[in-house]
C-alpha cells in the first residue's frame, strides 16, 4: 500500500494485540504475492473463510485487505461466490506503466503546483525499480499540479513494486535480473534530479525508466 494509505490507517488493535492496520497490511502483502506468483490461479474461486483459516486470522483483516486488491483489479469479491482471482496478464502490468508514462509526458494541470521537496526516504523501502518509478513519478506529478494523477499512480505502488521483483517476475516468465544495473542507474539519475528539484531532468529519466520497465517482459523472457 502507498504512503497515503498508511497515513490514513486507524491503528485499531485486534484481540491478539496486533495493530489492526499492520495485520491488514500483512494479509494484503501475502494475498498480493499469492496472486502475482500464481499460487492463486487466474479465475480461481476461493472462500473468504478458507483464506482466513489459511492465514490464521479472522475474516475482518482479510476483507479489509481484499478492498485494495479489488481496486487494483486483481480480484473481485462476489456475494455467494467468494473471492474470484482476475484473469490479469503481464500486459496489464505494463499497461499501468504506460499510463503513468503518458501522465508524465502529457501532464494535466488540474490543481496548483505543489512546492513539496522530494524526500529520498520515500524510495529507500522500495524493493524494485517499479516501486521507485511510482514514488518518483507520483511526486513529480504532484509537483506539476496533477494531484489526481499522482494519487492514482501512488495507489499502484504495491503491485508494481512486487511485480518486478525476481521471484514474481520469474513466476511470470521474466528474467528481471538481466539489465537490472541499467534500470537502477536510470532510477538513480531520476532520484538525484528529484533531490535537486530538476523537474525536466527527472521527467526525462522517468520516461527512460518507464520504457525499460515496459520492454522488460518482451526482451528478457525466460526459457520457461
Amino acid at each position: 500500500m502507498g504512503r497515503a494509505e498508511h497515513r490514513a490507517g486507524r491503528g485499531d488493535d485486534d484481540p491478539n494485540g496486533i495493530r489492526r492496520s499492520l495485520l491488514r497490511d500483512a494479509v494484503f502483502a501475502r494475498l498480493l504475492d499469492n496472486v502475482l506468483r500464481g499460487v492463486y490461479r487466474r479465475g480461481q474461486r476461493i472462500r473468504l473463510d478458507a483464506i482466513a483459516e489459511d492465514m490464521r486470522v479472522s475474516r475482518t483483516p482479510v476483507r479489509e485487505a481484499l478492498m485494495p486488491l479489488e481496486n487494483l483489479r486483481l480480484v473481485s469479491v462476489q456475494r455467494y461466490v467468494g473471492v474470484v482471482v482476475a484473469h490479469w496478464t503481464v500486459d496489464h502490468m505494463t499497461e499501468r506503466i504506460r499510463i503513468a508514462r503518458t501522465m508524465i509526458t502529457e501532464p494535466s494541470s488540474g490543481s496548483a503546483c505543489c512546492a513539496d521537496r522530494f524526500d529520498v526516504a520515500w524510495v529507500r523501502d522500495c524493493k524494485t525499480e517499479g516501486g521507485v518509478f511510482v514514488e518518483l513519478g507520483s511526486w513529480w506529478l504532484r509537483r506539476n499540479g496533477a494531484a489526481v494523477s499522482a494519487d492514482w499512480l501512488l495507489s499502484q505502488h504495491a503491485v508494481l513494486d512486487a511485480f518486478f521483483s525476481d521471484e514474481v517476475a520469474l513466476a511470470n516468465g521474466i528474467d528481471a535480473v538481466v539489465a537490472r544495473r541499467e534500470r537502477r542507474s536510470i532510477a538513480e539519475r531520476a532520484t538525484v534530479a528529484a533531490e535537486r528539484d530538476a523537474l525536466d531532468e527527472c521527467a526525462a529519466a522517468l520516461v527512460e525508466l518507464a520504457d525499460a520497465l515496459i520492454a522488460l517482459p518482451h526482451r528478457f523472457r525466460t526459457a520457461a
